[in-house]
């Protein structure tokens, strides 16, 4: 018994008519015949009567229709979910993201877009620093993450963009979305806040408030080097654990912190960005994966994510 079987049976039985069946099937009159005798030959039982100008269920097929119905729709209904699942809309994504990343308005603009072009689809969203990410990712606790690199001496080719992209071990694929820079993030209301730009030098008073394990702000090794080549040694008012709390930290007048330069991230405007003129120093913001993952629906948001990177 093969599933036509069934479905010229529905058809025949629905419309009384072999003719008329096989006009819904686009097949031939005696397919339909044969198709019905065949499974009437399996079942060892008829399942229509042969009139002159129609036929008619006999109780064995009409005991057989409405069951053979509900399969057939269940059947196309499983069908349809495995079509939209292999579309990429409709399932599950897990998404890391860090507090820099709220500061980016592709962030919100990706899971904005996602929710209206997929709106089937599960999104479920975790604070998650980039140093842990690429955990989260090999253990399937998140589909995709947002990070964010400071330089890197190991670093990888982004297949799509051709630069070269921090790369932790061979776990991930990475979308680099945008590179920046280094500033430095002071309260509005700061003496150096109108400053288009600074020089390190001109920070030596200040007191600085680290995340020592960020992967893009100096931490202690990083900003000691660097205020040692502008010829001082950093006070350390305050290490906070994320980018979140050094912002809030800074805001309320603790000190002053080191921070990412983009023309896309928008900070508090209780804070003024300030760019570092004597420092080379490239940040990279991407989106990573885990490397050969075939999700339809981590794909259809990569897609998204490239399209407004654009």
């Amino acid at each position: 018994m093969e599933l036509r079987h069934l479905r010229y049976f529905i058809a025949a039985a629905e419309e009384e008519h072999f003719g008329r069946a096989s006009d819904r099937l686009h097949v031939t009159r005696p397919a339909v015949s044969q198709m019905v005798a065949d499974l009437e030959a399996e079942l060892g039982t008829a399942l229509f009567e042969r009139l002159a100008q129609r036929v008619r269920l006999t109780a064995a097929g009409r005991a057989l229709l409405p069951q053979l119905q509900a399969i057939m729709s269940d059947l196309n209904q499983a069908m349809a979910m495995a079509r939209r699942v292999g579309e990429g809309k409709t399932g599950a994504l897990n998404i890391g993201y860090g507090s820099l990343t709220l500061l980016h308005p592709l962030f919100r603009a990706s899971i904005k877009r996602l929710h209206e072009v997929c709106p089937d689809v599960t999104i479920s969203l975790f604070e998650i620093a980039t140093s842990q990410q690429a955990k989260a990712l090999a253990e399937g606790k998140i589909h995709a993450g947002f990070m964010h690199y400071g330089p890197k001496t190991i670093a990888t080719r982004s297949r799509t963009s051709g630069a070269a992209v921090p790369q932790d071990e061979t776990l991930v694929d990475r979308f680099r979305i945008q590179t920046g820079g280094l500033g430095v993030v002071v309260p509005i209301d700061h003496k150096l806040a109108k400053r288009k730009s600074v020089s390190l030098a001109d920070l030596s008073a200040e007191q600085f408030v680290v995340v020592p394990r960020s992967t893009v702000s100096p931490g202690y090794g990083p900003l000691f080097a660097l205020c040692q080549q502008a010829g001082f040694e950093p006070r350390i008012v305050q290490e906070v654990g994320s980018i979140s709390s050094q912002l809030n930290l800074v805001s309320v007048g603790m000190g002053i912190g080191l921070t990412v330069t983009g023309k896309n991230f928008i900070y508090p405007s209780s804070l003024a960005v300030i760019g570092l003129k004597d420092v080379s120093y490239t940040t990279t913001f991407a989106l990573s994966w885990v490397k050969g993952s075939t999700e339809p629906v981590l794909e259809q948001f990569v897609k998204i994510v490239r399209e407004l990177a654009r």
